[in-house]
């Protein structure tokens, strides 16, 4: 999951994205809905009157997800308006970087202090046995994979999504420039198939290995393209994104992902959530994200304004990063403090606050402070 700043919009033409524009709130909105479900996600109280919600939280991996769609979404229309102009690669890693590393590598050194204090932080085990050299060279994804187990350094953990994103992004604006529009929707298209198509064959390769068809990048990647797709349909087809079959097909794709969560499981694991199921929740988001960019659904349109959505949105890079440092130092220090029980339905509330105000304070003084030198890197 990676945050891209939104553009400034008219009415007629809300998705038109430019270099160097202002937000849109609603696709800030948006993504504060995704933020908010991965919170609930890991935050899920063990105990207390929460806990017996725990199903539905459980059900929160899917805001990742979302997180695909909209960066699909945001990056594809970036790149596809400005693919033949001056500086096109350099302004977009450049600016990609300015957006994405600074937070994430002071968050892996965040990390190692958390992991070891109080003691003194011993690098070799936090970069070796923790895999945490793996994540410094964003490829921990397939250390995950090829250990069919999640990271020695448990902090680790969610940046898998950050790997996806970025190995995506190594080579699509080179697509981008390659190719025209519509030769470019086809790719995007065809990289919907191919994800379900390589999901498929892993998980009846593999049966035992659950964490492969969740954390590879080429099993992934449909949701990112499934957003591609609509930004360029936004740009040649934007009709497309009115009609009433919209509404429909994403009704559908929803209660496929609901029956596989209340027949199967809510988690990721199970084989038909893996195969067909991950694609029945794209799906659905894209119709989402359609709904709210195409069709301006009122309703869909004033939630997503809000204005504690959009301001998670604006800082949900941040939250991502710091949300599961936040619920160590609320488990090991806060809970005990305040005499309330770790993991539990009061200790839920401390970590959201907690996590919001970490990320408020990180965009505040840091990250917003890094990104007044995109400025220097825009398209002319």
């Amino acid at each position: 999951m990676t945050p891209v700043s939104s553009a400034s919009a008219s009415s007629t033409q809300p998705a038109a994205l430019r270099a160097g524009a202002t937000r849109i709130a609603e696709l800030d909105g948006l993504r504060g809905i995704a933020i908010l479900l991965v919170l609930a996600f890991h935050f899920t109280p063990a105990t207390g009157p929460l806990h017996g919600l725990a199903y539905l939280f459980q059900a929160g991996w899917s805001g990742v997800d979302l997180f695909f769609v909209l960066s699909g979404y945001l990056i594809t229309g970036i790149l596809v308006d400005s693919a033949g102009r001056a500086h096109y690669y350099r302004n977009f890693f450049v600016r990609r970087g300015l957006r994405i590393f600074p937070l994430y590598y002071a968050c892996l050194l965040l990390y190692a202090f958390l992991t070891f204090y109080p003691g003194p932080i011993r690098w070799h085990d936090y970069l070796h046995p923790g895999d945490s050299l793996w994540y410094l060279f964003y490829v921990g994804n397939f250390r995950a994979f090829i250990r069919n187990a999640w990271p020695g350094a448990a902090m680790l953990t969610p940046l898998w999504s950050l790997q996806v994103e970025e190995q995506f992004y190594w080579t699509f604006p080179f697509v981008v420039a390659a190719v025209k529009r519509r030769t470019l929707a086809l790719i995007l298209a065809g990289s919907v198939v191919a994800a379900l198509i390589v999901r498929i064959v892993l998980t009846f390769a593999m049966p035992a290995n659950l964490i492969g068809a969740y954390v590879l990048m080429p099993c992934r990647m449909d949701a990112l393209a499934m957003g591609g797709m609509v930004a360029i349909a936004v740009r040649e087809k934007p009709a497309w994104l009115k009609g009433p079959w919209i509404g429909r097909l994403t009704i559908v794709c929803a209660a496929v992902f609901l029956a596989i969560c209340v027949f199967q499981s809510e988690a990721p694991w199970p084989p038909l959530m893996r195969t067909l199921g991950y694609t029945a929740l794209d799906l659905t988001f894209t119709g989402v994200l359609i709904l709210l960019i195409g069709r301006r659904q009122p309703a869909l349109l004033k939630i997503c304004r809000l204005r504690l959505l959009t301001w998670l949105g604006i800082i949900s890079y941040g939250l991502y990063l710091l949300h599961v440092p936040a619920l160590a130092v609320v488990d090991r220090w806060i809970a005990p403090t305040l005499h309330i029980a770790v993991r539990g339905s009061a200790a839920f509330f401390v970590s959201f606050a907690l996590a919001i105000a970490a990320a408020s304070l990180s965009w505040l003084a840091f990250e917003s402070q890094v990104l007044r030198l995109k400025s220097r890197f825009t398209a002319h």
